[in-house]
């Protein structure tokens, strides 16, 4: 038998897309910070469009119902500073002046414990420790803050999301002067879905956190901490920055309940890894499902993928971008089954 030569052909058309695919990729690696501030900017002007067009259909210029929003936005943040930051500092700072009389109180503790109980008391004190020092909390705060470059980050996704709610449908014009005219209905109709999404996301995701403030300050409250109040209105905030933020919080709440006694510590913090892990396993997939109508378990796949291919900033936005990818599939199957 003759052997046969199998040729391969590539049309210049394919070799064209193979390398603009590369070419696409390399290039959102390179950026992927400032995508990453454009699609913050997005969700933002998304979110607040709402707020915007009821002002302005009550005969508020566009312009001054924006600064209208940014102001009460900006107000309510001062506020949650003015109300929750100081009280914390105080409370550290007491804690670090009597750290002495609060090491005693946990050798007591532990020298009351029989030899079997207090083995297992600092194994649990251990692990916790272990898992908490495997974090690289550094590196999550770099990952957090190195997107945004500081205060420059934060501005540009002010002024970007500014000029999408400036004029009104501000992205169907954007996507009007980037696209050909025969894809502009298609891409308007898409554009729409996915900022129906986004809003939904975010009202998803202050429903998160105000579960988590109700949940944490009735536990608090039960358990007789000192400023209850106070570390679950920081819980609830802090819920929006995933990793470091429920780290924080229930840092700052195990660090209260220490100076009240070494086991309320140890039952607080308890509490806090429960809740977690419920939230991480339950509460955003379910929350998520109902409002942007993804699978529980697509929201779980989206966070891990997210979190390994852009760490802290993926997990933020992981489930938003899955939600658009969504949209736009759903329309490319409709336009395949009408075909």
């Amino acid at each position: 038998m003759k052997n046969k030569n199998i040729i391969i052909e590539f049309s210049p058309k394919t070799v064209l897309w193979v390398i603009a695919t590369v070419v696409a990729l390399w290039l959102v690696i390179t950026i992927k910070e400032v995508l990453v501030i454009l699609f913050l900017s997005y969700i933002f002007a998304a979110a607040i469009n709402p707020f915007v067009d009821r002002l302005e259909k009550k005969k508020v210029p566009r312009v001054v119902a924006i600064f209208c929003v940014y102001i009460i936005i900006i107000a309510i943040v001062a506020l949650f500073i003015e109300l929750v930051v100081p009280p914390l500092v105080n409370q550290a700072s007491q804690l670090v002046q009597d750290s002495g009389k609060y090491i005693d109180k946990l050798n007591s503790f532990t020298s009351s414990l029989n030899p079997e109980i207090r083995g297992k008391f600092i194994d649990i004190v251990g692990g916790v420790g272990n898992s908490i020092s495997s974090i690289n909390t550094g590196e999550v705060v770099v990952q957090a803050f190195g997107v945004f470059s500081g205060a420059v980050g934060l501005i540009a996704v002010l002024v970007i999301s500014f000029y999408l709610l400036i004029q009104k449908n501000g992205v169907e014009k954007a996507l009007a002067f980037l696209l050909p005219s025969k894809y502009h209905q298609k891409s308007f109709a898409i554009s729409r879905k996915i900022e129906i999404k986004m809003s939904s996301w975010v009202r998803g995701q202050l429903f998160l956190a105000f579960l988590i403030f109700i949940i944490n300050y009735i536990a608090l409250s039960i358990l007789q901490v000192d400023m209850a109040l106070t570390l679950a209105l920081l819980s609830g905030l802090l819920e929006m920055l995933p990793i470091i933020g429920p780290i924080v919080a229930g840092a700052a709440a195990t660090l209260v309940a220490l100076t009240i006694s070494p086991l309320l510590a140890l039952i607080v913090a308890a509490w806090y890894i429960l809740v977690q892990q419920l939230e991480n396993h339950i509460l955003v997939p379910q929350v998520m499902k109902k409002s942007v109508g993804l699978n529980p378990i697509l929201v779980i796949v989206a966070i891990l993928v997210g979190g390994k291919v852009m760490g802290f900033w993926g997990i933020l936005i992981a489930v938003p971008i899955f939600a658009c990818l969504s949209v736009i599939f759903d329309e490319l199957w409709k336009k395949n089954k009408e075909e």
